[in-house]
């Protein structure tokens, strides 16, 4: 026979189990609101799951409500609901930010994996039959003057980013210049420029023109200053990563402020 005792331990534990269950139902509201509002639709299913596992405790205060024989168990029980649950939603949490930011702050495996899903269209007078001019070189047969580069308008844009790098020689940076035009002539430099000089004897080195069209102006990562200049530095898909940055303070990252990319490549030798 259930004494009041008995009865008084079980709408406690019963009241515990309620509790834990409305604890867990917030962080999963929160965990929803979170990444919907960082466009992750496909948080929901994991949502639902979440939903679905933490019912256990709205079930169990019923039924330890009901059953005086289980009130040990319950005690037992409890913290290591309560230890699987939190896991299971700090899970989806860690599962959600590594989707996201593999989609909007992650290079892809390759750079040919990058300009693959290159959209904008990039020209340039400076190459002929895939070589760069002699005049943009920084050589005795060059001038020094950065390539004529003409690309087509993006909506929605009012930055862009070129970027000119070795791919021979671990991403060596030859230009990066911030403009608002789409058409620079021969020699037109906004940014820092130092024209192709590969050694002497070292074969044909791949020079690619990277532009990014952005939404407003790079500085999250730059904070208004240019990259480290005439060095290796980043390839064009780990620029993206950084230029993508709209507000770096966000937890996590807010990307999105590049809106397009375009890149034309060729070589140039010494020889």
């Amino acid at each position: 026979m259930e004494t009041v005792s008995d009865k008084s331990r079980n709408n406690l534990m019963s009241i515990l189990y309620a509790s834990a269950y409305l604890i867990f139902l917030v962080c999963d509201v929160y965990y929803l609101v979170k990444w919907m509002g960082y466009g992750e639709e496909e948080c929901i299913a994991l949502f639902v799951l979440l939903m679905i596992f933490h019912l256990v405790f709205p079930i169990l205060a019923f039924v330890f409500h009901r059953k005086a024989s289980y009130k040990k168990t319950a005690v037992i029980l409890l913290p290591i609901l309560c230890i699987i649950a939190a896991y299971s939603v700090l899970t989806a949490h860690t599962m959600t930010k590594y989707v996201y930011k593999s989609r909007n702050g992650t290079y892809d495996k390759t750079i040919d994996d990058f300009k693959g899903k290159a959209s904008m269209t990039v020209t340039s007078e400076s190459l002929e039959d895939g070589r760069w001019t002699d005049d943009i070189s920084n050589t005795s047969k060059g001038s020094n003057l950065s390539p004529q580069i003409s690309f087509e308008p993006v909506e929605g844009a009012s930055y862009y980013v070129i970027y000119m790098v070795d791919e021979s020689a671990h991403q060596w940076v030859h230009w990066y210049a911030e403009v608002n035009g789409t058409d620079l002539s021969l020699g037109e430099n906004p940014g820092d420029y130092i024209g192709p000089y590969p050694p002497a004897f070292s074969g044909d080195h791949l020079y690619t023109v990277y532009v990014y069209a952005l939404a407003d102006k790079p500085g999250a990562f730059f904070d208004g200053e240019y990259p480290v200049f005439d060095a290796p530095w980043f390839a064009g898909d780990n620029l993206w990563t950084y230029l993508n940055i709209k507000d770096g303070k966000a937890s996590p990252v807010l990307y999105g402020n590049v809106i397009a990319y375009g890149y034309i490549s060729g070589t140039y030798s010494a020889d």
